[in-house]
């Protein structure tokens, strides 16, 4: 391991964990500056949309709920809040678990594109849950940076082992969510930086997520974040009551970094650079489609097109969609489920269902597109697509090739997908998403509500917004 930061010696090894651990501990609402408040408030609103979107919406669901409804067992009543689930009624750990399943079900909730993974779906559930538990004493400042530093220790974890750990089969909204819902709860809880170590080294025996999944679509990607979120509010817990959990969890020699990423040299400076001031987590993405965001700029292109002319699919003689060599494994690979998808994640982590979706549909189908798994027109399109690699195209930078039967063909090429800071997704599509997910659920009045409160959340407790999220 390298270098040296914040005076630590040349050739010391960097004392990672005790750094994130001071961070979190020493956390203060002072750091929330305008630009921390305004997103903040963006994937609060978004989160909450996907979150009851997916507990209504998502086929698994209703099985998840009724498995941790008996789980928890008869009589046991919580008083923690599943969103759009009615009154308070589950135990902490299980309500965070169900709303942070919920949430990812659609592949609909914010990306870290620096750490290939899905951040808020574990920090902002953490927090929601815990400033539950708080009640009337938690204000939104508190709630907001609690968010904000359980973003940013998951954002710096995942950006360092990135898609090294893809490339071991680790699921890093799973892996590193977990420290990141930790941290979050440190937050709240006020606890010490000794205290949050111990909290980080226990969980770092339960840090997990397999990519394994994408075999058969099956729901472990959806209870990823779920366990990780579950698993935190365990290990604070353990920490609290005196356990003692490993030191140096994320640098040391059978720490994270070791085992989660087969990066040759890790950049322990880099992971610690500017901690406290800079908030790497604010370039993370808003998605406009549900599905995985390897395959955005292809939905963008193929909607494009759709919307400038009428697309038939019988007038394409083949399609070829080219991505970074680290995209294809997961959306590309020329495999029966992608091709022929049998359930909407199949679809989600296919690069050739979602440009034929697109090209033939348009962009603006959302979950409705997963009605069309058996459409002939779709998997006539998806025989006739090859996907390529090229290493030159860079983190979601995709190329669409279409080439129509008669000999004409076309070329698009887009770098960045709408949603991330270089085309950001501007406020009134954040509403028009969530009101899309959430009118539903709460009704018109309601989700008008819940926008105005979040984003007066300075002048109110969290218990004012959880309120109307039951």
């Amino acid at each position: 391991m390298n270098g040296t930061t914040n005076g630590h010696g040349h050739g010391a090894e960097v004392p990672v964990t005790k750094i994130f651990a001071s961070f979190v501990a020493d956390a203060s609402t002072k750091q929330l500056t305008p630009d921390l408040r305004t997103k903040i408030k963006e994937v609060i609103i978004d989160y909450i949309g996907v979150v009851v979107g997916g507990m209504k919406y998502a086929e698994s669901s209703e099985p998840i709920y009724n498995a941790v409804v008996a789980l928890q067992g008869k009589g046991n009543r919580g008083n923690s809040t599943v969103l759009g689930k009615g009154k308070p009624h589950m135990l902490p750990q299980y309500a965070a678990l169900l709303n942070s399943a919920f949430g990812h079900s659609w592949d609909f909730d914010d990306t870290y594109a620096d750490g290939v993974l899905h951040a808020g779906i574990t920090a902002i559930s953490a927090s929601m849950t815990q400033a539950e538990l708080l009640g009337e004493s938690v204000s939104g400042d508190e709630f907001m940076l609690a968010i904000s530093v359980g973003y940013e220790v998951t954002c710096r974890l995942s950006r360092e082992i990135g898609t090294y750990a893809y490339d071991r089969g680790f699921h890093n909204t799973g892996t590193a969510g977990i420290f990141g819902a930790v941290a979050a709860i440190a937050v709240l809880r006020k606890l010490s930086a000794e205290m949050i170590e111990m909290a980080f080294g226990i969980a770092g025996s339960k840090a997990a997520g397999s990519l394994q999944f994408l075999e058969n679509g099956s729901w472990n990607k959806r209870l990823n974040p779920g366990f990780a979120v579950h698993d935190a509010f365990v290990c604070v817990e353990l920490a609290e009551a005196g356990v003692i959990g490993a030191t140096k969890i994320f640098e040391g020699k059978m720490g994270f970094l070791k085992g989660y990423s087969s990066k040759p040299k890790k950049d322990l400076e880099g992971m610690v650079a500017g901690l406290g001031s800079e908030w790497v987590w604010m370039s993370s993405s808003l998605k406009p489609y549900p599905a995985c965001r390897w395959t955005h700029g292809l939905i963008e292109m193929a909607g494009d097109i759709h919307s400038s002319r009428t697309i038939k699919a019988e007038d394409i003689q083949a399609i070829t969609l080219t991505m970074s060599p680290h995209a294809v494994p997961i959306v590309g690979e020329r495999t029966e489920n992608k091709l022929r998808p049998l359930n909407n994640i199949d679809a989600q982590f296919s690069a050739y269902f979602q440009a034929a979706n697109a090209l033939l549909y348009g962009s603006a189908t959302g979950i409705q597109a997963y009605r069309r798994l058996d459409d002939p027109k779709i998997l006539a399109l998806c025989s006739r697509t090859t996907v390529d690699a090229d290493p030159s195209l860079q983190g979601f930078a995709t190329r669409l090739r279409i080439h129509s039967v008669g000999g004409k063909s076309e070329e698009h090429v887009l770098d960045f997908p709408l949603g991330e800071t270089q085309r950001p997704f501007t406020r009134d599509k954040v509403d028009e998403k969530f009101m899309g997910l959430a009118r539903g659920v709460y009704g018109a009045s309601q989700v008008r509500k819940i926008i105005q409160v979040i984003d007066g959340i300075e002048g109110h407790q969290v218990a004012d917004l959880i309120r109307l999220l039951r």
